[in-house]
């Protein structure tokens, strides 16, 4: 984002709009008070997140700029530069702590898990698409991933269909959110659908909707996910999966903007943008005959590709703090240290499964880390042999750690036995959410419950009577 015209030089005023999770508020800055930033009732910005220090930062504007000063704060205050600035201001700066810096216009402020974005008092509120500049995922320093928002937010402000391309695990659905935020319907719904998810019956009553198989029936009519969206935004995730069934009925919802439930021959109007993504070759598979070539090609009037995470390392070390700290936090705790062997493990790994497996080993090497300390140790990549992505296939340096062969040649049988114990603890014995913590399989979930003779947890029966 480019810095915008100076407003009228008799009394330049500025605005910062505060985001916290999914709430917004917008406030003009007063240049003759400093505004204090914190949990506490006394802060001008009062922000209730535990993230946040009590007196955290504070603003200090004046007629022509405003400076950020952190005050000592347990996490620290984050300087993120705006979309479209230099590249040498890429990425995230911290303030010193105690320190000051000056904010550029659409830099954006981290403070614990709030964001507060900078701009020009010259309206009552910020735009979407510069509201949208908030950094998702939280780091943007490869050059790549900048382009790719960047292109996001523009497409977004046009009617065009975008078609989200990337490995599993990447981020496309950040990407879909992005375009809705940055749209004019930003204040409309944000639909979500996996098309691999649910079976093609289930799949088709979950999109169009459905009326009563007969007059009294027990099930009532409901509206599906295309009219619950009106007048926003509903993005279909794994559209390559979508069946051939389904696939022209779609494809006359996207032409006459009308929608047909299940059991209705009734049309009911829609105004809805709907955005797909896929990790599939989509033309390979309209040469196969398994998507429609005139689908294709409505939904594909713009292709993102997102790359994977492996094209992009310098984003490494910063997601997987951000991932520890927000894992951390949500459990109460300090947030561990990450070692330099620690760092070096994850920056060689090819990471097959982009920035979801970077998460998964991250929150499990917290979960295992003894004291506030993550070493190379606790740094547990479950790959499977012989794995592959295709073509996207990574052949440099990797290093693997094989819990069942680097366990037992170091003695550290008692770490993964823990491990898999404080795994199905914390899903209350639900075995494929454990292996979805664990980044593994449920049925390498399965062996190795059974190697150390660990019993496998039954789902509970309900009371009699239920």
């Amino acid at each position: 984002m480019t810095a915008l015209p100076h407003p009228a030089r008799s009394r330049a005023r500025f605005q910062v709009t505060i985001v916290v999770g999914s709430t917004r508020e917008t406030r003009t800055l007063d240049e003759s008070m400093s505004w204090l930033i914190g949990r506490s009732s006394e802060c001008a910005i009062q922000i209730d997140d535990p993230s946040v220090s009590r007196h955290h930062a504070q603003l200090h504007p004046t007629a022509d700029r405003v400076e950020l000063e952190d005050l000592g704060s347990a996490n620290g205050t984050w300087v993120l530069r705006a979309l479209g600035a230099p590249s040498a201001g890429a990425g995230e700066r911290r303030v010193e702590p105690n320190g000051r810096t000056s904010l550029r216009i659409g830099e954006t402020v981290r403070v614990g898990e709030a964001r507060i974005a900078l701009d020009w008092a010259t309206n009552g509120s910020v735009s979407h698409a510069r509201l949208s500049a908030l950094p998702e995922p939280p780091v943007l320093l490869d050059a790549a991933m900048r382009s790719v928002y960047e292109l996001a937010q523009r497409a977004a402000r046009r009617d065009i269909a975008v078609l989200i391309l990337g490995e599993t695990g990447v981020g496309k659905g950040l990407i879909a959110q992005t375009l809705h935020r940055s749209a004019p319907r930003a204040g409309g719904p944000f639909g979500i659908l996996n098309c691999a998810a649910l079976p093609e019956a289930l799949l088709e009553r979950e999109l169009f909707g459905y009326e009563p198989d007969a007059p009294g029936a027990a099930t009532p009519a409901r509206a599906g996910l295309l009219e619950e969206s009106n007048g926003g935004t509903l993005f279909l995730d794994e559209i390559g999966e979508l069946p051939l069934g389904i696939q022209p009925k779609l494809l006359r919802v996207l032409e006459d903007r009308e929608v047909s439930r299940v059991g209705s021959a009734q049309p009911r109007a829609v105004d809805v943008r709907v955005v797909t993504a896929t990790n599939r070759d989509l033309l390979a598979e309209v040469r196969a005959g398994r998507f429609r070539g005139d689908l294709f090609y409505r939904i594909s009037g713009l292709s993102i590709r997102v790359p994977p995470l492996r094209e992009r390392p310098s984003e490494i070390e910063p997601l997987a703090r951000h991932f520890l700290r927000r894992f951390s936090m949500s459990a109460n705790e300090p947030m561990p240290e990450l070692t330099a062997a620690a760092l070096e493990v994850l920056e060689r790994h090819s990471w097959p499964g982009n920035v979801r497996e970077l998460r998964n080993v991250v929150e499990r090497a917290a979960l295992m880390a003894n004291g506030h300390v993550i070493d190379a140790e606790q740094i547990v990549l479950d790959v499977p042999s012989g794995h592959a992505e295709g073509p996207d296939s990574w052949d440099g340096p990797t290093r693997v750690i094989d819990t069942r062969e680097e366990g037992e040649r170091r003695g550290l049988e008692p770490v993964e036995r823990e491990r898999l114990i404080a795994a199905l603890d914390s899903c209350a014995g639900n075995q494929r959410r454990a292996a979805e913590l664990l980044g593994i399989s449920r049925r390498t979930l399965v062996n190795r419950l059974n190697k150390w003779k660990l019993p496998r947890p039954r789902k509970k029966e309900p009371p009699l009577g239920a």
